[in-house]
């Protein structure tokens, strides 16, 4: 397994099993975004308890994850991860989504996205409500509405 940091993403490559991720964690780093560079044999993991271990560190990431893959990806895979992007799209994918914005700006975005995965639509949108004031507070100088 390859893994490649920048300030905004990681990017994973030659991984058989996402359950290497785990047990290579410190690695990645603080991405915004965690692209997982997958093959036709990429799988989930090994056994029913690698598997779930893998589904719950992705649920719980910090980060957004994206399934990058030649061909289309297991719909195990798919499920596992907040979005999936063709092999040949993905730079300019990143480069379109980050462009212009800070790493705050990002990480604000991000918590929206996050809060999403399992909170309830009342939660998201106030954590999107929360983020538009913090940043409005940072481009205007002011107070945040924390």
């Amino acid at each position: 397994m390859t893994i490649i940091n920048n300030e905004i993403t990681a990017r994973v490559s030659q991984i058989s099993s996402l359950y290497q991720l785990l047990e290579n964690k410190e690695q990645l780093g603080e991405p915004c975004l965690l692209l997982i560079c997958t093959d036709g044999s990429t799988v989930l993991g090994a056994d029913d308890k690698e598997k779930s271990a893998v589904r719950e560190f992705l649920a719980d990431a910090q980060f957004m994850t994206a399934i990058v893959s030649e061909g289309e990806p297991s719909e195990e895979l798919r499920a596992a991860a907040d979005m999936c992007i063709k092999a040949e799209e993905a730079d300019e994918f990143v480069e379109k989504i980050f462009k212009d914005k800070t790493k705050k700006q990002i990480t604000e975005i991000n918590a929206c996205f996050i809060a999403a995965r399992r909170a309830p639509a009342e939660k998201v949108l106030e954590t999107e409500s929360r983020a538009f004031y913090r940043l409005m507070a940072d481009k205007n100088g002011g107070a945040a509405n924390e």
